[in-house]
C-alpha cells in the first residue's frame, strides 16, 4: 500500500450510494482504486466488477473482509448490519468508512471505537456534506462574528419517498425511518455550527400505521447557553436540504446544506434589510470525503472527523427517540456520567 500511495478499497454490499455516488469518487480520487466489491449474490458482485472495474469480486461479505486485498472498506449496508459488519473489518486489519448514522444506537458506535481503537486502524462516519467547501466557508463566517452571536438553527432535510417493501428505509427493526435516514444530518449540523453537544431534546414525530417507521420527525434540541436547534426530517415533504442560523446581527443560509454535490452553492448572508450572497462552485464532497480517508489511511493519521463525533450524534438521535415513545423532554448527560 506505501509503494502505490493508494487506498484498496472494498465495498460491502452493491448499495444504490455505492453505485451512484462512492464509485464513482473513488475512481475520480487521486489517492483510491477499488480493490474489491462484495454482495451475497456472487453473481451480482461479478457483474458490478466488470462493470466498475473492480479487481476482485466476492460472493459474501466474509470473503471481502478476509481479502488481502483490501485496506479499507466502505459499510453502506442497512444501518442494522453496520456496527457487525464493521467491527468484523476492523478486527480484520481494515479500515472502515461507515455511511451515516454510523449504528442504530450511542452503545453500538462505542463498540466500534473500541474495535478501531483496539485494531490501531482508523473508522469513520460517512457524512460526505462537511467535507464540501461551502461547510468550511459558513465555519469562517460564522466564527468571524459577521451575524454576530448564532442563536438559533433551523435545519431540514425532507423529500417525497414513495413506499418500496424492499427498501430497509421502512422497516423498523433495520433502523429505517426519517430521523436515522436525514435527521442525522440536521442533528449534525446543528452541533457542528454551535461547537457544542444538546444539553436535552424535545421531540414528535408521525408514524406510518403499515410499517411502522417514522416518516415525519422534529426535534429541538437545547444547547448551552440557551441556544436552540429546530430539526426537521421527512420522507413526506417538499424536498429541502437547508441550514438557517439565526445570529443576534443576521442570518446564514444555505439552501443545499447537505446535496450540494454537481450544483453551484452559496452561503447566504442577511444583515439588516441588506443580503449578500458568497458563491461556492461545484465540489464533489464524496471524492473530498474519500481523499481525505485515503491520507489518514496512508499517512497514519487520525481521521478528519474523529470516531467519537458519530457516538455525540447518536446520542442526541437515541434522545430524540426516547422523546418521541414518552412524550417528554429528555435530558443528555454530560459526557463520562
Amino acid at each position: 500500500m506505501t509503494e502505490t500511495r493508494q487506498v484498496r478499497w472494498g465495498i460491502l454490499g452493491c448499495a444504490g450510494i455505492a453505485e451512484k455516488a462512492f464509485i464513482p469518487a473513488v475512481r475520480e480520487s487521486h489517492n483510491g482504486v477499488l480493490g474489491a466489491i462484495a454482495s451475497r449474490d456472487a453473481a451480482r458482485a461479478a457483474e458490478w466488477r466488470r462493470r466498475f472495474g473492480f479487481e476482485r469480486s466476492h460472493g459474501s461479505y466474509q470473503q471481502l473482509i478476509d481479502d488481502p486485498g483490501v485496506d479499507a472498506v466502505y459499510n453502506p449496508l442497512p444501518n442494522d448490519l453496520h456496527a457487525e459488519w464493521s467491527i468484523r473489518a476492523m478486527k480484520a486489519g481494515k479500515h472502515v468508512l461507515c455511511e451515516k448514522p454510523m449504528a442504530m444506537n450511542a452503545a453500538e458506535v462505542r463498540a466500534m471505537i473500541e474495535a478501531a481503537e483496539a485494531g490501531g486502524v482508523r473508522l469513520m462516519e460517512g457524512f460526505m456534506y462537511k467535507f464540501h467547501p461551502q461547510i468550511a466557508r459558513t465555519l469562517d463566517i460564522l466564527r468571524s462574528g459577521r451575524i454576530g452571536e448564532p442563536r438559533s438553527v433551523h435545519s431540514s432535510f425532507t423529500f417525497r419517498f414513495d413506499r418500496d417493501p424492499a427498501n430497509y428505509r421502512w422497516s423498523p427493526g433495520q433502523g429505517g425511518g426519517a430521523l436515522y435516514d436525514v435527521g442525522c444530518y440536521t442533528i449534525s449540523i446543528a452541533r457542528l455550527v454551535f461547537g457544542a453537544e444538546p444539553a436535552a431534546v424535545s421531540a414528535a414525530a408521525r408514524v406510518d400505521p403499515v410499517t411502522g417507521v417514522d416518516t415525519t420527525a422534529e426535534a429541538l434540541l437545547e444547547f448551552p447557553g440557551g441556544r436552540f436547534a429546530l430539526c426537521e426530517s421527512s420522507f413526506e415533504a417538499q424536498f429541502q436540504s437547508r441550514l438557517l442560523v439565526v445570529g443576534t446581527d443576521g442570518l446564514l443560509r444555505l439552501d443545499r446544506a447537505f446535496s450540494a454535490k454537481d450544483f453551484d452553492v452559496a452561503v447566504r448572508i442577511a444583515r439588516g434589510d441588506s443580503e449578500e450572497s458568497a458563491p461556492v462552485p461545484k465540489a464533489n464532497m464524496f471524492t473530498l470525503m474519500i481523499e481525505a480517508f485515503d491520507e489518514a489511511v496512508l499517512g497514519g493519521a487520525p481521521p478528519a472527523v474523529p470516531a467519537a463525533d458519530a457516538w455525540h450524534n447518536m446520542r442526541a438521535i437515541d434522545a430524540c427517540f426516547e422523546a418521541i415513545r414518552t412524550g417528554c423532554r429528555v435530558a443528555i448527560p454530560p459526557e463520562g456520567v
